[in-house]
């Protein structure tokens, strides 16, 4: 009985740090269900003589989950260099499609991490990305300003080893894949959403 008692302790134990140390991600998905997120403001505007409307460079909006993020560049794979970045948003695969090219652009940012870790707001940007549906809308922009509308067509969950979401699929749809980890404060698979280009 001691034993059955001890074990018990020490999953409690266990759980309390794990939601501690996922403290902020928990938060988010707790007011998720109490509050809807707050409506992202995305300012649109069409400049003279172009054909596609602009927003703010460099920028990825879900609406529906109140995210709105930078999208940053690397010029090799590297995790290093990835982490370090991270810090600062999410980031474009290197080598992936452009945004609004033929092809697969490939995003990704962090769900959770430690407490401790940098990265402030973004260290849990794409927290809520799993509660994302089918038919909801991502709007995101390039370095030019030019704004991409995405309709989401699946979402998924793979292992980390799982190469094939990184595919272009030879370059016949418009594409935009966004990853992060799952399930929360581990590495242990990644949750991935694909969507379309609205033309």
């Amino acid at each position: 009985m001691k034993f059955f008692k001890r074990i018990l302790f020490a999953a409690f134990l266990g759980l309390v740090a794990l939601a501690a140390l996922n403290f902020t991600y928990l938060w988010k998905n707790l007011s998720y269900y109490i509050q809807r997120p707050e409506p992202v403001h995305v300012e649109s505007f069409q400049q003279p003589g172009t054909a596609r409307e602009k927003m703010e460079p460099d920028t990825l909006v879900i609406e529906s989950l109140g995210i709105k993020t930078p999208v940053l560049y690397v010029s090799e794979v590297n995790e290093k260099k990835f982490e370090e970045t991270l810090a600062g948003g999410i980031v474009h695969y290197p080598g992936t499609a452009a945004l609004g090219e033929l092809g697969n652009s490939y995003i990704f940012g962090n769900s959770s991490d430690y407490p401790w870790a940098p990265g402030g707001r973004f260290k849990t940007i794409f927290a809520l990305l799993p509660k994302i549906k089918a038919g909801e809308e991502i709007m995101v922009s390039n370095p030019d300003g030019d704004k991409f509308v995405y309709k989401v067509i699946e979402t998924k969950i793979v292992a980390p080893t799982e190469m094939s979401v990184l595919d272009q699929r030879n370059y016949e749809k418009k594409l935009l894949s966004l990853q992060t980890c799952w399930p929360v404060g581990t590495a242990l698979k990644r949750f991935v959403v694909v969507a379309e280009l609205v033309e």
